[in-house]
């Protein structure tokens, strides 16, 4: 695709401007530099691509022109690629961040590799039953999504391999609590 102007991300604003600017008729090199905030050489290209005409030894576009040109820029096909691409270039940029910080979020480490035990685990977490066929209740107090993540892992690797002691402790009929 070929590359479209800088100037497109601002084409609403731009249109907007001229819109507002009624109290001029044409518009010069100056004009033009300050609406698409562009050097003078690149005000100079922009006019002759919109058509401009020499008035008084300078070039100059009528406002209305302008005006109706950015218009259909903006129902174009072009401007259409454009927007498209700078969405597909959005998603993929949230995708991007959104992989990066899932990378880069870090669990405490465990102190030592072990096999940890469910009465082991740290005091923050708890689980218990109110009456033996009741409903239990499963909680964890923690510091911040590290932490929190940190002691899920450590209570899933205690369940997984303390697997008879975890059913024993969490089934209706037994009552067991932690």
């Amino acid at each position: 695709m070929a590359r479209q102007p800088d100037w497109f991300e601002r084409l609403d604003a731009i249109t907007e401007v001229v819109r507002q600017a009624d109290q001029l008729e044409w518009l010069g090199r100056n004009e033009i530099k300050a609406i698409f905030s562009c050097s003078e050489r690149d005000s100079i290209r922009l006019l002759h691509k919109f058509g401009a005409e020499e008035r008084g030894n300078a070039l100059s576009l009528l406002r209305t022109a302008l005006l109706a040109q950015l218009q259909a820029i903006r129902v174009g096909s072009t401007y259409a690629a454009f927007l498209r691409q700078r969405q597909d270039v959005a998603k993929h940029l949230s995708a991007a961040r959104a992989e990066t910080a899932a990378r880069q979020f870090r669990v405490r480490p465990a102190p030592e590799e072990r096999h940890a035990r469910l009465q082991d685990l740290p005091k923050t977490i708890t689980w218990r039953r109110g009456a033996p066929s009741g409903l239990g209740r499963f909680e964890i107090l923690y510091d911040d999504g590290a932490d929190l993540m940190w002691q899920v892992a450590e209570f899933l690797s205690a369940a997984g391999v303390n697997r008879e002691e975890f059913f024993a402790a969490t089934e209706p009929s037994d009552g067991a609590s932690r």
